[in-house]
């Protein structure tokens, strides 16, 4: 889920970080269709411009934050951090 703020007109990027580095990220577009702005991906990510592909629970678990760049509905750059710090352990609870 993003902020209502969001242009859907605008790229959204992505950057899965560990310690302050970005170590995998892509820059996509909302469907501007759905009411509330919001993305779904497969556990593995074919990138069309290469033959790389991205295991997106993997970048989970090596990431300590994954930060959102996008640009809000009156043109301004803004930036949301998701920290995810004890993602590990809370993943592992659901089968404890």
């Amino acid at each position: 889920m993003f902020a209502l703020d969001i242009d859907p007109a605008q790229q959204v990027s992505m950057t899965f970080q560990k310690r302050g580095q970005g170590f995998a990220g892509m820059s996509f577009l909302l469907n501007p269709a759905i009411e509330i702005p919001a993305m779904a991906f497969p556990n593995i990510v074919t990138f069309t411009e290469s033959t790389e592909t991205l295991n997106m629970f993997q970048a989970h678990i090596d990431s300590d934050m994954i930060v959102f760049d996008y640009t809000t509905k009156e043109g301004n750059p803004s930036v949301f951090k998701f920290p995810l710090a004890g993602f590990n352990e809370k993943y592992l609870e659901q089968f404890v």
